[in-house]
């Protein structure tokens, strides 16, 4: 069977990603973690699915850094694991998916640029699990000036990067723009991937178009918090959700938060979250809701895979449960260098 054409192999693509589901932390887990310090978290961790990386690394690092290298390096083996053993159309669906990670890497080359964090903070949550190479990574990081590291983005062709945007991020040192055209790029690639014959799946269009909704909320939460309103707003919004078009979001931008609130309730993204829109309404609390957001997107992907389970989603399930673990963790990891209090650091969690 080819592996980039013909038909897709879901039945054993699924049952390798429902095995690796099974090593998931439960939710326990991380209550647990709440109430051990650094060096006990990452012993337990080197007794889970992360032994290998906690094994390898503890030799140079320890601490936060150990514990946040590890989960970066095996969140990308994972998901590049899950991708060598697809085939078909999942392959390319699945690699579209996985494309955010070369946006993810780049953006945070960019940032970690702007913010002057070492080389070694940068590369510390590099995830290279997309189609850019570690080595290629690591080069952007490396770059001495603002011009080589241009020059070495040219380089390569899986993201679109508008040189005149980055020049003016870096100059104003602003990035939303930027950053936001980047999404944009990665979700209208990922739908012409999901739309084309040879990769029609309307089960996955359907996803991403959800996906897209909760990434236009959260932006619409974010910005909104920080004060914007209105045809400000509009810049940042990304076509083709499926329940709310750019024309929705548009009166939303204008509308009172009670009104967005009420809009949000007449969409099939309330029933899951009723209780932290309520509670946004009695705190203002923007982080909550943001995680709320995040906590339903996971669920619907977790409906959809039990839905069609021989289908890509099942895939997409997994990798968004993985890659909320692997947050979880390193929320703690950091909240406890930073000293902050169980109780606080809980509150930050995706569960």
């Amino acid at each position: 069977m080819a592996i980039f054409g013909g038909r897709s192999n879901y039945p054993y693509l699924c049952a390798r990603v429902k095995a690796k589901k099974s090593f998931l932390l439960k939710k326990e887990v991380f209550n647990r973690m709440l109430a051990m310090d650094l060096g006990e978290i990452g012993r337990y961790l080197g007794e889970t699915q992360y032994r290998n990386e906690m094994a390898t690394l503890s030799t140079d690092y320890s601490g936060a850094t150990l514990i946040e290298i590890g989960i970066s390096q095996n969140l990308a083996e994972t998901f590049s694991n899950i991708l060598s053993y697809s085939q078909g159309q999942s392959r390319i669906l699945i690699a579209g998916y996985l494309h955010r990670w070369d946006i993810y890497n780049i953006k945070t080359v960019i940032r970690g640029k702007m913010t002057k964090a070492s080389l070694e903070e940068i590369k510390e949550i590099l995830v290279p699990a997309g189609s850019l190479r570690l080595d290629y990574i690591n080069q952007l990081v490396s770059s001495s000036s603002w011009d080589e590291l241009i020059d070495r983005l040219r380089q390569q062709k899986s993201v679109y990067i508008d040189e005149d945007m980055l020049r003016n991020a870096v100059s104003t040192g602003k990035l939303a723009a930027l950053e936001d055209a980047m999404d944009k790029e990665y979700f209208s690639s990922l739908m012409r991937a999901s739309e084309k014959k040879e990769t029609s799946e309307a089960h996955f269009t359907d996803f991403v178009k959800r996906e897209i909704d909760v990434t236009n909320l959260k932006v619409l939460f974010k910005l909104r918090s920080e004060g914007e309103s209105g045809e400000a707003l509009l810049q940042y919004f990304i076509p083709r959700g499926m329940e709310f078009s750019l024309e929705r979001l548009a009166k939303m931008a204008s509308a009172s938060m009670k009104e967005i609130l009420d809009e949000i309730r007449q969409s099939s993204y309330a029933e899951p979250i009723r209780a932290d829109i309520e509670a946004f309404e009695k705190d203002g609390d923007t982080s909550s809701i943001l995680r709320a957001l995040d906590k339903m997107l996971v669920s619907t992907a977790d409906k959809f895979a039990h839905l069609y389970p021989l289908s890509v989603l099942p895939v997409l399930g997994y990798i968004l449960a993985k890659k909320t673990e692997v947050d979880n963790i390193r929320i703690i990891a950091r909240g406890k260098e930073s000293g902050l209090e169980p109780e606080l650091i809980k509150r930050l969690l995706v569960v």
